[in-house]
């Protein structure tokens, strides 16, 4: 409306101008065209602030859905001198018309609000973009699409830490069934096939625990690309356990010659070295140590026979002495309390004479020092 009383007060100022140069050369009234020109200027200037004025937006659809990525582009018209925002962004128009594209991220509908503002005045629309059901579909897929990356990338990940047969494997049938190729994950995936070799040999050693396997892990380890600090390390610990065992062995063959040389020819002496061996082996060993207590009990059985022998020798020598003594008279020292005879003062007393025969009278017993 107001550009159609513009157009219309625009062309009463063209007819007043020309009625007033036709009066001028004619030279008649000027009041009439003066006042024509007079009414359409102003009808103009209240065309034009009316126009100015009011704000005017017209979108072309309330709702709209998006395309299959989720993209949907809102069109409409609003005033030349409107300044035309969308939740605080600025939209550029041309001859009024707009055209606006929102990219959706979900599949949740967004509403967006359009303002148009002539200097305080303001008129508001609100336009909903609802996701398509292709984009639904698509944003589906995705997801799927991202936790079966994600499954592979833990997959992975584990792989790496411990590269062996089983966890490549899954890691590779993981991977192998992504829709879209990922090149990271398939490089890593290269390395640690490269590296389950040297991880499998790393784990025969440590079962092993021989030589030969420690030096073939030994050489595949300084190829290692993946955790190669840890498997060195423990190499390391093969290494000592193949050193302890090794010493071990020793102990045991020493300690095995100890035994049998104290089997052989018993005596304290081979059987402190046989129990010194023993001692010397980690956690001792139960077949040496029962050995060893026969050997025990064998000298502890052979000194109680020479204890026994040699007291009964004693015994006769003191008996054949005695004998002898009473034969040939023999004189004999004696103590009042004492219950020995002796053939020389022995010890702190009062020995006084008396005949063999006297002393054995009153139940004396010879002295083991003096006889």
């Amino acid at each position: 409306m107001a550009a159609f009383i513009g157009i219309l007060s625009f062309l009463g100022i063209i007819i007043g101008a020309i009625l007033s140069i036709r009066a001028l050369f004619t030279k008649q009234s000027k009041k009439r065209p003066l006042l024509i020109t007079g009414i359409s200027f102003i009808i103009a200037v209240g065309a034009v602030s009316l126009s100015t004025s009011s704000p005017k937006l017209e979108i072309d659809k309330q709702a709209i859905e998006t395309n299959t990525s989720g993209v949907a582009t809102i069109t409409g018209k609003t005033n030349d001198n409107s300044q035309l925002t969308v939740d605080g962004e600025k939209i550029q128009t041309k001859d009024g018309n707009f055209t606006y594209k929102v990219t959706l991220k979900n599949d949740q509908t967004k509403k967006l609000t359009f303002v148009a503002s002539v200097g305080d005045a303001d008129k508001a629309e609100t336009v909903e973009v609802k996701p398509s059901k292709a984009f639904v579909a698509f944003l589906n897929d995705e997801k799927q699409d991202q936790e079966a990356i994600e499954s592979a990338e833990t997959a992975l990940t584990l792989a790496e830490s411990k590269p062996t047969r089983k966890n490549y494997d899954e890691a590779a049938t993981l991977i192998t069934s992504l829709t879209k190729e990922q090149a990271d994950l398939t490089e890593r995936l290269a390395i640690v096939k490269d590296n389950v070799p040297i991880y499998e040999a790393v784990e025969l050693a440590e079962t092993k625990q021989t030589k030969e396997n420690l030096d073939s892990a030994t050489a595949l380890v300084a190829k290692a690309t993946l955790n190669k600090a840890d498997l060195s390390k423990r190499l390391a610990t093969v290494q000592h356990k193949i050193t302890e065992k090794e010493t071990t062995e020793k102990q045991i063959a020493a300690a095995r010659a100890a035994v049998e040389k104290a089997e052989q020819e018993p005596s304290d002496e081979h059987y402190n070295e046989a129990i010194a061996k023993i001692n010397e082996i980690p956690n001792g060993n139960e077949e040496f140590t029962n050995r060893a207590n026969k050997i025990k009990q064998t000298l502890t059985a052979q000194k109680e026979e020479a204890k026994k022998l040699a007291e009964a020798q004693k015994n006769a020598e003191q008996e054949a002495a005695a004998q002898q003594a009473q034969a040939t008279g023999e004189m004999v020292l004696v103590t009042a309390t004492g219950s020995k005879y002796h053939n020389r003062k022995c010890g702190n007393g009062t020995y006084t004479p008396a005949t063999l025969e006297e002393a054995q009278a009153r139940g004396l017993t010879p002295c083991s020092k003096c006889y």
